[in-house]
């Protein structure tokens, strides 16, 4: 009878403690999950980029040549404006392009941006899913059970709503300098459109988006429109955050 408690009670604690062992193993593991998934659930703005250039000029844009960032006379907010002018003085500085005064430059860069009215889009259902682990008990004793996947809906069915999206844009046009400074040609030597269409109407923090996009085809003849995704931690974007 000694024996058969004896037994008992040493099968009860190899039970507790690999129960132990295997809940600290489903922590660890689920840590692990976090930490693929989190990065990945941070916003990235899809945007298009079209680069232009003259080939009809000699002068083009490089690493070197210096510039200066032109005022907007016809900004509706000054100061926002006052950012954005810092902001292109930044990226000119990290892109190898210094910044000067107006009587020195090889280039002037003016620009404009702005959001369209927000356009009204039907949203799809939401659908949800996971990831998930779990110990059971049965014939043979103590187990794991996972991992396991699942999608679902809703009980209630279809969920859909409307929601606005904008247009937020960017247009940076680059000039000669000589020519501008002596005979006021503002003959354009290139020209960056970023265009990006998104639920969020802080044009002051999606131009932080634009501006890296725009800045990624500098001086370039894109040929088309080409796809940026900058993500919220882009270390350019995050420099330019106030």
């Amino acid at each position: 009878m000694r024996r058969i408690i004896l037994a008992t009670l040493l099968s009860h604690n190899s039970s507790a403690v690999w129960r132990l062992a295997m809940q600290k193993a489903i922590v660890f593991l689920a840590m692990l999950v976090l930490g693929w998934c989190l990065p990945g659930c941070s916003t990235t703005y899809t945007i298009k980029v079209n680069g232009y250039t003259d080939p009809g000029t000699q002068a083009q844009v490089r690493p070197g040549a210096f510039f200066c960032v032109m005022e907007n006379q016809d900004a509706k907010n000054p100061l926002l404006d006052k950012e954005i002018k810092e902001k292109l003085n930044k990226l000119l500085l990290t892109h190898g392009c210094p910044v000067t005064t107006f009587e020195k430059a090889d280039f002037y860069l003016f620009y404009k941006y702005g959001m369209g009215e927000p356009k009204s889009v039907v949203t799809t259902p939401d659908y949800y899913g996971g990831i998930g682990w779990g110990v059971g008990y049965g014939g043979g004793g103590w187990g794991w059970g996972g991992p396991a996947f699942y999608l679902g809906m809703p009980l209630t069915g279809y969920s859909s709503g409307v929601t606005p999206l904008y247009d937020r844009w960017l247009q940076l046009t680059v000039v000669e300098g000589p020519a501008y400074r002596i005979q006021k040609l503002s003959r354009p030597v290139w020209v960056g459109e970023a265009h990006s269409l998104g639920a969020s109407s802080d044009l002051r923090t999606v131009l932080n988006f634009l501006l890296v996009a725009n800045f990624k085809e500098f001086g370039k003849n894109t040929g088309k429109a080409v796809t940026k995704e900058i993500n919220a931690q882009d270390p350019e974007a995050v420099s330019l955050t106030p």
